[in-house]
């Protein structure tokens, strides 16, 4: 049978019907993109509903590139763990700005502004002014990092009832806003520094200095009040040069991370060098540390904390732990900024390996786990 040639300036006057069945069967993200790349005719094909969903590793946003001459074409460029692969994304809502993720979705925050920007779609959502809090004016030498952390209650690409909730200020306080309000709500003051942020089961937990973990029901009659879920025994989880990470898991648990080498050392260095994963049992509160994560990777740094599933297809190893640089106070000091502390830590022998090979550094948005989503 002779070969049948299909002239390339055709490609973009395919039925759309074939190339609504075409984007069907694309399982990788990143391929579903550059299948949208190719010509409007097949944009309009590459929608959110034609994506057949599947679990995607996380893309590393790197950090910004310097000297870009269009303002109005900016880009950011994202790595693939499971391909290796760098690609671009013309985004300049996401320049020279501070960003931290949760779900797919940044929260890009200014001196004042703060937007959910989704990066594929580009769809912003404005929310209210940072100054709603009342101890903005308290932060005027540090607005940079004002907001420290965020997560999401769930997608706003997927419904309106959603949340989203920060850490912000010099004792990183908690605070939300959802949908139709003007103001972010201020949640009751903690007496303690929180590290790191959660929702789970309908509810927003924190973790704070002392390793003690704290509950909100921001769902309930009384969505301000902070209660202590449990503290972990004297002792038992180790507090000194160390970040703790919060999030969800398996049969009505917690975990907690705690990651060690982030503060500098006297010769003002600074790196990670070891993690270990305790687990909360919201039910009868007892703590244990755990040393496998059975089929789950962890995923920890500016984005809202994450496990996933190890599989073939996605390339993500299984008991290992993705982690890059978050560590402001330490990295504030380094030319150039965060960046130099990444890695993938192997829960079973203690080993660390990079999981990117190339240099991307900033005192404004270092390297940052996005979970690629339409």
């Amino acid at each position: 049978m002779a070969a049948v040639s299909f002239p390339m300036e055709n490609w973009s006057e395919l039925l759309h019907e074939l190339l609504i069945e075409i984007a069907k069967q694309i399982t990788s993200i990143e391929d579903f993109v550059s299948f949208g790349a190719v010509c409007s005719s097949w944009y309009a094909a590459a929608t959110r509903e034609n994506f057949t969903r599947s679990s995607q590793i996380p893309w590393l946003m790197l950090a910004e590139v310097e000297e870009q001459q269009n303002e109005s074409e900016r880009w950011r460029q994202f790595f693939s763990l499971s391909s290796g692969r760098i690609f671009k994304v013309i985004l300049p809502e996401a320049s020279e700005i501070r960003c931290v993720s949760s779900l797919g979705w940044l929260l890009t925050l200014g001196e004042l502004k703060a937007n959910l920007l989704h990066p594929l779609s580009r769809l912003q959502i404005q929310l209210p002014d940072l100054n709603t809090f009342q101890d903005y004016d308290e932060h005027e030498n540090f607005l940079l990092d004002y907001v420290h952390r965020m997560v999401l209650s769930a997608s706003p690409a997927a419904t309106r009832d959603y949340l989203v909730m920060v850490t912000h200020g010099f004792a990183a306080s908690l605070g939300f806003w959802r949908p139709g309000d003007a103001s972010w709500t201020a949640v009751d003051r903690w007496e303690l520094y929180i590290y790191d942020i959660t929702y789970y089961k309908d509810k927003l937990y924190a973790v704070d200095v002392h390793g003690s973990v704290i509950v909100c029901d921001v769902n309930g009659p009384n969505p301000t009040q902070v209660n202590l879920v449990s503290s972990p025994p004297d002792g038992f989880l180790p507090l000194r040069n160390v970040q703790l990470y919060l999030l969800g898991w398996l049969n009505n648990t917690l975990l907690v991370v705690s990651r060690k080498g982030v503060q500098l050392t006297d010769a003002g260095n600074y790196g990670t060098t070891t993690f270990r994963v305790f687990q909360l049992d919201l039910c009868d509160k007892k703590w244990s540390e755990i040393n496998n994560l059975g089929n789950r990777a962890l995923f920890l740094g500016f984005n809202s904390s994450f496990s996933m599933e190890a599989s073939d297809t996605n390339r993500c190893k299984a008991n290992f732990i993705y982690f890059t640089d978050d560590c402001v106070d330490s990295y504030r000091s380094s030319p150039g900024g965060g960046g130099r502390d990444m890695g993938v830590f192997n829960l079973s022998d203690g080993s660390i390996e990079p999981h990117f090979d190339g240099r991307s550094l900033s005192l404004v948005t270092p390297p940052t786990w996005v979970q690629p989503s339409f």
